[in-house]
């Protein structure tokens, strides 16, 4: 059976509250926070809850959630066998390219660290927007103060267009009112950069730096991005290269989709509840990961 997993995105919801049950319960779950607690060099405890003084709460969060969406990929493969072929939205992109075997554990901390711009000359938000068909989204680009980031296409059967924005907090702000649309602005708290997009060249020639020192592995299975023109990565070249174009260039969920089908799953298992609230039709039987699914499975 040929199953796809597709890890969603760090930004847009805070996903896997409940995941007490799987520690408590999973050995895999335990050996996978060990290793990433290891590679952050801080007490597993500490990656579980709480705050870390040297660690921003959004890069924390970063690592927990990353820590989640492996142990739930892996506890999949355990109950289903390994999946042919994953995916990855933003954070998600990272996570596919861990599992696929190309980036350690070690180079996933690291590669957060640099990704993350705690000091930026802007103050800088993302948020949120659903345009109701057949009103026009592109207001949203606007390049000097803010621009589409991801487009996750159409969604609720068509009903309008997802986006997420990024720029300008100010920007932001003055487009919930002036704006086609409903844009919901994420905290400070949980967002304060700009995501894949221009905003980001100060962190895309980090990471680029970075690669150049430490290289990924060939991915032992396909791994299929949201980033235009690339939307299967098949060796290390197209993973590296992928990894520095996604932190200026804006995502494309409907490439991602349209990738995915010619590689003909039989199922796929989407890890993000942010991603079941959308409908996403990936042309196969999916299954959703998220809270209702960890307290079926852990109780």
């Amino acid at each position: 059976m040929k199953n796809f997993i597709l890890f969603g995105p760090a930004d847009a919801t805070e996903d896997f509250c409940g995941y007490e049950p799987m520690l408590r319960d999973s050995a895999i779950a335990q050996s996978i926070y060990r290793e990433i607690a290891e590679a952050v060099r801080i007490p597993v405890d500490q990656l579980i809850d709480g705050e870390v003084s040297h660690l921003h709460p959004v890069l924390l969060r970063w690592m927990r959630q990353m820590a989640a969406m492996l142990s739930v990929a892996r506890i999949l493969e355990e109950d289903h066998g390994a999946a042919s072929a994953y995916g990855g939205i933003s954070l998600g992109e990272l996570a596919a390219l861990h599992s696929s075997r190309a980036a350690s554990t070690e180079m996933v901390v690291n590669f957060l660290h640099e990704r993350h711009l705690q000091d930026t000359d802007r103050e800088e938000a993302i948020g949120f927007a659903f345009v109701p068909a057949p009103i026009d989204w592109r207001y949203y680009e606007q390049p000097e103060r803010m621009t589409v980031s991801c487009d996750y296409g159409s969604v609720l059967n068509g009903a309008g267009r997802m986006i997420m924005v990024s720029g300008l907090r100010s920007a932001l702000e003055s487009a919930r009112n002036e704006g086609p649309a409903d844009l919901q602005v994420v905290d400070r708290s949980l967002a304060h950069q700009a995501y894949h997009s221009p905003f980001r060249e100060p962190g895309r020639q980090r990471l680029e730096s970075l690669l150049e020192r430490n290289s990924l592995g060939h991915p032992a299975t396909p791994v299929v991005t949201a980033i235009p023109g690339m939307y299967t990565l098949s060796s290390r070249e197209e993973a590296t290269k992928a990894l520095v174009v996604s932190e200026t260039q804006p995502l494309d969920v409907p490439g991602l989709v349209e990738a995915l089908r010619h590689h003909e799953p039989d199922k796929v298992y989407v890890i993000s509840s942010f991603l079941r609230q959308l409908e996403i039709d990936f042309h196969a039987p999916t299954e959703y990961i998220d809270d209702s699914w960890l307290t079926h499975r852990f109780g």
